[in-house]
């Protein structure tokens, strides 16, 4: 994911301390899974060690086997599933939460492709310089256009400004290391996780903060309250 093992140690651990700040200050259950994504990151970076070693041979070959598998089931087939859900909590009623439903489904869609492909064995990692190539072979370009979609267009349909506007940074972000990965040069994945990761604990924080000083949760804002009538 990033450079070698030795970074990756490094940043998971960093992702780490972020993931228990976000958790600390989840407050509800519907953020609960947006606060949860660091820990995923984490998980994801470390299991990317265990990819290194194993393509050193530093661990057995069947672990290093099963770390490229449970890396890639987590990249290509859990986070566009989760990403656009996690943020489809956080929306009140409205077309925007329904846009975000369509791309969870959208997610689904791909997530499901790229799990046939790891369940047949056409997945592969491949070590290169300062970074591993991971493919699944025989996946349809429908599904990869669905991942990215799924993966990038969450934040960027949030109608929460600072998720909106962290939507366009990551995007940036993605279609940097993408290109810097076409060329071979070094992978700064988990430099990205640990941005996205301090993002959302920051964000948790002001969600905390709002709702400590009398404010809405993300999901009201907008929503009119219920009034009732009463007979005299």
């Amino acid at each position: 994911m990033c450079l070698g093992p030795e970074v990756d140690l490094i940043a998971g651990t960093a992702i780490t301390v972020i993931a228990a700040d976000a958790l600390r200050h989840n407050r509800a259950g519907r953020t609960l899974p947006l606060s949860l994504l660091p820990a995923v990151f984490a998980v994801h970076t470390f299991t990317s060690a265990f990819v290194w070693w194993g393509e050193r041979g530093v661990v057995p070959a069947a672990v290093g086997d099963a770390a490229v598998s449970f890396f890639m089931f987590i990249a290509f087939v859990f986070l566009p599933i989760y990403v656009p859900f996690s943020v489809m909590l956080l929306e009140p009623r409205g077309w925007r939460r329904d846009a975000l439903l369509a791309l969870t489904g959208a997610g689904v869609f791909s997530g499901a492709d790229y799990m046939i492909g790891l369940v047949d064995g056409r997945g592969d990692a491949v070590a290169c310089n300062l970074y591993i190539d991971y493919t699944i072979d025989g996946v349809s370009s429908v599904s990869g256009v669905l991942y990215l979609i799924a993966t990038c267009g969450a934040f960027l349909l949030s109608g929460q400004r600072p998720l909106f506007i962290w939507g366009i940074v990551n995007a940036a972000g993605v279609a940097v290391l993408s290109v810097m990965a076409q060329r071979g040069l070094p992978s700064l994945w988990c430099f990205l996780a640990a941005c996205t990761s301090f993002f959302v604990a920051w964000f948790l924080r002001q969600v905390e903060s709002a709702r400590a000083a009398g404010g809405p949760w993300p999901w009201e804002v907008g929503v009119q309250p219920k009034t009732t009538t009463g007979h005299t």
